[in-house]
């Protein structure tokens, strides 16, 4: 069972040094995939979650509407949790997120295990800088239940369908 708690929060935005962007953007803290090799686990320590890997999803939630006149910056979405969890479904943050960029001139690079993305292809669409990339680590369901239990299938990823 997945612990969920919705938190207010002061900014979805935050300044990174990771070379590939200028911020990043966690819609949520915690991630519900329960990859067996998760480098996000030491997450747990600034959020004082008892909860095991997994088992706990903070839905942030922002007032403040982003400064959409960040031309040239680039926002990586997001860097310790899949911005398309299946709460994502319910919940829309990165959804909400994605529309203010519509139609700006900031580069936004998403990296998703989830087929959910497809639902945000409308927006896509208005959003010139956006980079969109789907995590595999293997072909393999089978395999994939192991390493990923809670991940979109291998053919969620590659189709957007499970296979007939």
């Amino acid at each position: 069972m997945i612990t969920i708690t919705e938190i207010e929060t002061k900014s979805i935005l935050t300044k990174t040094a990771l070379p590939s962007g200028d911020f990043v953007a966690n819609p949520y803290v915690g991630c519900p995939h329960k990859c067996m090799y998760c480098y996000a686990d030491f997450m747990r320590r600034f959020t004082n979650h008892g909860e095991k890997r997994g088992d706990f999803l903070d839905v942030k939630r922002c007032d403040k509407k982003i400064n959409v006149d960040m031309r040239d910056k680039t926002i990586i979405l997001s860097s310790v949790t899949d911005a398309y969890n299946p709460f994502e479904q319910k919940f829309k943050v990165t959804r909400e997120l994605l529309k203010q960029f519509v139609h700006s001139q900031v580069k936004i690079d998403i990296l998703t295990k989830s087929a959910l993305v497809l639902r945000d292809r409308d927006l896509f669409r208005q959003i010139p800088g956006i980079r969109i990339g789907i995590s595999l680590n293997t072909l393999d369901d089978t395999i994939r239940k192991t390493l990923e239990p809670y991940a979109s299938s291998v053919n969620k990823r590659i189709h957007g369908k499970d296979a007939a």
